[in-house]
């Protein structure tokens, strides 16, 4: 009786992964030297350690634009000489003129969402002749549009002066009309 293949419903389709410890560090390049943490540092509970560089990197406190946006003349202390006279005018005017960039962008903003898409009002050519629109699509001077003669495609009537040949002419009869 031939083996019948043993198939396990539990087991993945694919095969299974290698499973092996990490590469040791000096084995890929990377040496890492030794740590370097304070005593302090390490004397402290992980909650500790963790609030103390929270508080140095200022990671929980505003950003720099959100300070500046935050800034009320009202609340801060009038300068006492010309110099801070002249920083608390600048950091005053540069807020102000942040403030009317900030109003002027939400403005122009609204103006394009009343607004909406314009797509369907333009006016879409009304001219079904190719030549007339391309010449109002380039702009040339009026000497130019003279010179310009109209192609082959659009079979237009030219006058013949009694020196040119026809076809009767020079093929039927073989001679020229005078």
């Amino acid at each position: 009786m031939p083996n019948a293949p043993l198939i396990h419903t539990g087991d993945p389709a694919y095969a299974s992964p290698v499973i092996r410890a990490p590469s040791p560090a000096s084995s890929v390049g990377t040496a890492y030297g030794p740590d370097e943490t304070t005593q302090s540092d390490s004397e402290l509970s992980p909650e500790a350690f963790e609030q103390k560089w929270s508080s140095k990197l200022k990671l929980d406190g505003p950003r720099i634009a959100e300070e500046l946006m935050s800034f009320s003349a009202l609340i801060q202390p009038l300068p006492q000489n010309q110099m801070e006279e002249k920083m608390f005018f600048d950091v005053i005017l540069r807020g102000l003129r942040a403030r009317i960039r900030h109003v002027e962008e939400e403005e122009t903003l609204q103006q394009m969402l009343r607004r909406g898409s314009r797509i369907g009002l333009e006016q879409p050519p009304s001219d079904d002749n190719i030549d007339n629109l391309m010449r109002s699509m380039v702009t040339m001077s009026t000497t130019e549009t003279r010179q310009i003669s109209d192609g082959p495609w659009k079979g237009l009537s030219r006058n013949v002066s009694n020196e040119s040949f026809n076809y009767e002419d020079t093929v039927v009869k073989g001679k020229q009309k005078l």
